[in-house]
């Protein structure tokens, strides 16, 4: 049999299945091959807000980084966010997963879409696993913040958290109840490291995402430094210095607080840009046994009550 006569007969038998293979696979961009039901966007992408896309196209610009921030967007779960979001008259709910039991306990407003009444392992594939949800879910719209920029031009003293690629949400989430705690102005962090604006965040969060401007900026460095110009001391938390931090933020004033991730720090650029460093200082030492440094949540919470206390 001739190699032609071989191929033949296989794609006679094949044929089948070649068809759905090659159906399987779209053009991509520049001609390549894409699997069939790929995203064209990044895994990490979040909706955008439609009310902030047609004031884009209304205004014919597009909108200046800092300003109509967006949050909260997707799934939130758990009594107390879910409360907090339901009371926002500034957040659009559209979709409500309520199980029987859990329905006589929350008060829905009258602009909020009917709920829908499900059983709990329904609600549990809503959520990812292992997340407590205490009977309740809700799909909201993302939520507007007003620039970071108006937010500091307001008078009087005041404190600012800047986070410097920390995506943890359950360290960002514990830093938005400090801030509320703390009555902090905004909580800043850069548009490619920090984790989505729902979900576990806004559980740990315990409703305060509603509450606290949340800002996202492009460059934390070119952020601060906008921030110097206007009057804002910037103070970065860093152990290698010499100057305490009761010392740093004492006396009252317009001050910044940059907290970096838990191990790298502080990045060169942003330490650079800092007016100044300052430690928490701490009685252990750097050997098996004893803290060499704290979580982030616990010295951003040392951070801002000596910034209050000063």
């Amino acid at each position: 049999m001739s190699k032609n006569s071989r191929n033949s007969g296989f794609q006679r038998k094949s044929g089948k299945k070649a068809l759905k293979s090659s159906e399987s696979q779209s053009e991509g961009p520049e001609g390549r091959k894409r699997a069939y039901g790929s995203r064209s966007h990044g895994a990490t992408s979040r909706p955008r807000s439609p009310k902030l896309k047609a004031k884009s196209v209304e205004h014919g610009r597009k909108r200046r980084s800092g300003s109509g921030h967006e949050g909260g967007s997707g799934w939130i779960w758990g009594a107390h966010a879910c409360k907090a979001a339901l009371a926002n008259p500034r957040r659009t709910i559209h979709e409500i997963l309520l199980t029987e039991h859990s329905a006589v306990r929350y008060t829905l407003p009258q602009s909020a879409p009917p709920p829908k009444i499900v059983l709990p392992n329904v609600l549990d594939k809503a959520v990812p696993r292992d997340a407590v949800h205490q009977g309740i879910a809700l799909k909201a719209a993302p939520l507007e913040w007003p620039d970071l920029e108006a937010i500091a031009d307001e008078e009087g003293d005041g404190l600012i958290l800047v986070l410097d690629q920390i995506t943890d949400p359950h360290n960002v989430g514990a830093m938005l109840r400090l801030c509320s705690a703390f009555g902090v102005r905004a909580l800043v962090m850069q548009t490619r490291k920090a984790p989505p604006l729902s979900g576990a965040l806004a559980k740990v969060a315990v409703g305060c995402l509603e509450t606290v401007p949340m800002c996202l900026e492009t460059n934390i460095a070119n952020t601060l430094q906008n921030l110097q110009r206007i009057g804002w001391m910037v103070t970065g938390l860093a152990g290698e210095t010499e100057i305490e931090l009761k010392d740093a933020v004492s006396g009252g004033g317009k001050h910044v607080i940059v907290m970096g991730a838990e191990g790298p720090g502080l990045r060169e650029r942003v330490r650079k840009t800092c007016d100044q460093l300052a430690k928490i200082p701490m009685m252990s030492e750097a050997v098996p046994g004893q803290a060499e440094s704290l979580n982030v949540a616990t010295a951003a919470a040392i951070a801002l009550y000596e910034a209050r206390r000063g």
